[in-house]
């Protein structure tokens, strides 16, 4: 989507984990709603029982349906994506009072990307980040009762991760007539990277591996596998969420579909070379949580993968030092599949 001199995509992948039984996140990736702006959000529903995968389906639904309308009526940007919220708290209250289900609520953090500026709407312990160059940086804080502890003093970081109660929220949609929502305004640059993700995604895969797996890998929809990957081989305790999103300058877009035809045929004449290249080439990878041996070039282009599956080995990604992971995710050249494996042995070497 053109975005006055920036282009947003965004991808997402929300999946349940290894413990509970019904995913109760949500994701919402919507490339236009109105006036050059896109929309991505992710929600965790509360309550279990009550019904949260009803409250994160209703607030996902609400900005999908209401802050177009509210745009082409006029309203500013930043008013709009706060009255999307508050109409979403109102309707999950309303429909859980007159259901009888106490405690059903939902976080949602949603980011607006509109102009050379994104608005960042919030409520809960769902995050959003920013990662530019080598740096990352949480732009939202966490509407729960440790980490109000540690804004105090009361609390060490340290201590947040670890307490009993890091999960009490202190604000969420849903849970009252009225709700406070922290609304951001984050300038931007081409280059940047949004990222969403709900609890179980963040609580599992620290800030600086997020940073490192999304510009290690080739592509936003692998570093989305890859993360939930982690969450998953970290015991995936809880449902996890997590949206990725790309600002480029917007030209680059309308570039990319002026040369898709002549690009597309120049792929086709240099099919019977590049495939020759590409069946003798081989990588050690990863699927999902797993290390693979991979045949290829770990890159895409026009959106199309080089490479393919040889074997998904019974590896987790867990299992590779945190300092070989990088390379891996990138993908590690290899002369042939049996070499490929040779490198893993040698990378399960390293372990302490």
């Amino acid at each position: 989507m053109r975005l006055a001199g920036l282009a947003a995509r965004g991808v997402g992948r929300s999946e349940t984990g290894r413990v509970r039984e019904v995913n109760e996140d949500r994701i919402l990736l919507v490339d236009d709603v109105g006036r050059g702006a896109a929309l991505f959000a992710v929600a965790d529903g509360l309550g279990g029982h009550a019904r949260g995968d009803l409250a994160s389906t209703m607030v996902v639904e609400t900005l999908r349906k209401e802050l177009p309308a509210l745009l082409a009526g006029g309203s500013p940007a930043r008013d709009a994506l706060g009255d999307a919220f508050r109409r979403a708290n109102k309707a999950i209250y309303a429909h859980a009072q007159a259901e009888g289900l106490t405690g059903m609520a939902t976080t949602c953090t949603a980011f607006l990307a509109d102009g050379r500026a994104g608005i960042i709407a919030h409520v809960g312990d769902s995050r959003a980040y920013l990662l530019r160059a080598q740096d990352v940086r949480q732009l939202t804080a966490d509407h729960s009762l440790v980490s109000e502890l540690a804004r105090r003093g009361s609390l060490t970081p340290a201590e947040v991760e670890t307490h009993a109660q890091r999960h009490i929220l202190t604000r969420a949609l849903g849970a009252a007539p009225d709700v406070d929502i922290d609304v951001i305004d984050e300038p931007l640059r081409p280059g940047d990277v949004v990222v969403l993700a709900t609890d179980g995604l963040h609580t599992a895969v620290p800030s600086p591996e997020i940073h490192s797996v999304i510009r290690s890998s080739p592509d936003a929809e692998e570093a989305c596998s890859v993360l939930l990957g982690l969450a998953n081989a970290r015991g995936g305790f809880d449902n996890a969420s997590v949206v990725i999103i790309r600002l480029a300058p917007w030209w680059m877009g309308r570039a990319a579909a002026r040369l898709l035809a002549p690009v597309g045929l120049a792929a086709l004449l240099a099919a019977g070379v590049a495939a020759y290249r590409l069946d003798h080439a081989y990588f050690l990878g990863v699927r999902g949580d797993m290390v693979a041996v991979m045949w290829g070039t770990p890159a895409r282009v026009l959106g199309l993968p080089l490479s393919g599956v040889i074997k998904v080995t019974e590896v987790p990604v867990a299992r590779i030092a945190p300092a070989d992971r990088p390379r891996l995710i990138h993908g590690i050249p290899a002369g042939s599949a049996k070499e490929a494996e040779s490198v893993l042995r040698d990378l399960l070497s390293h372990q302490p």
